[in-house]
């Protein structure tokens, strides 16, 4: 019996070992995959902000957030976006797809990005699809992150004054990542609170090392949990 415990316990040890291997820790309550790909806070937020609404005259083209106020995405989980001279070290964005039903325009996207070390702007935009991935960008925003990964639920928000139209029954991409004008960015576009199913997305990894691996310097497809956002529109 005795053996048959230590036995036991050396699994057990080994096993919670062998999770706290998947992640490095880091300062302020964040922890990164190995990887470095997603993103955890492990404190919850000290205060809840509930998101601003939208107008009412804009439909929801696409979107996941939440209604409730105090959960319009989950705070705590969520994939990293950085660009190539970020604290990361390399680079990585996170792009999701949408199908309007009809012809629309789209004036306003919305995503639960959140900063990690570097409170610089980054960038949004609007993809065309290319073989089942992003193609090439149709419009993009350059815009400032307020609050740092693990709050909630303000929102990281683009409008467009004349509108970017897409075709009903047509895939394009919503994406989060970095531009020439934001290279040092580095942060989390946090997990949505409504649907925990895995859904295909597209993410991108760039480095000059190891880090991405096979898929280095392209778009690639995986199957997560989706982020947080809204394509709204008319």
């Amino acid at each position: 019996m005795k053996n048959k415990l230590a036995l036991s316990i050396s699994c057990l040890a080994v096993l919670v070992l062998a999770s706290l291997a998947l992640f490095a820790s880091n300062h302020n309550g964040i922890i990164l995959s190995q990887d470095g790909r997603q993103m955890i806070a492990t404190q919850p937020p000290s205060h809840v902000t509930p998101a601003v609404e939208d107008d009412a005259k804009l439909s929801v083209i696409s979107g996941n957030l939440s209604t409730y106020k105090y959960a319009t995405y989950f705070c705590c989980f969520g994939y990293t976006i950085a660009g190539p001279n970020s604290d990361l070290g390399f680079t990585s964005w996170v792009a999701v797809p949408f199908t309007p039903s009809s012809n629309m325009t789209v004036n306003k996207v919305e995503v639960s990005v959140g900063y990690y070390t570097q409170n610089v702007p980054l960038t949004l935009s609007v993809n065309e699809d290319s073989s089942g991935l992003p193609g090439k960008a149709i419009q993009s925003w350059n815009v400032k992150v307020p609050f740092p990964y693990g709050d909630c639920c303000t929102l990281v928000s683009a409008s467009s004054k004349t509108g970017v139209p897409v075709t009903g029954g047509t895939q394009y991409w919503l994406v989060v990542g970095t531009s020439s004008k934001n290279t040092t960015f580095f942060g989390g576009w946090a997990d949505n609170s409504t649907d925990m199913r895995a859904h295909t997305v597209a993410g991108y990894c760039k480095s000059s090392g190891t880090q991405c691996g096979s898929e280095n310097g392209k778009w690639y497809r995986v199957q997560i949990v989706m982020p947080a956002y809204a394509v709204l529109g008319q």
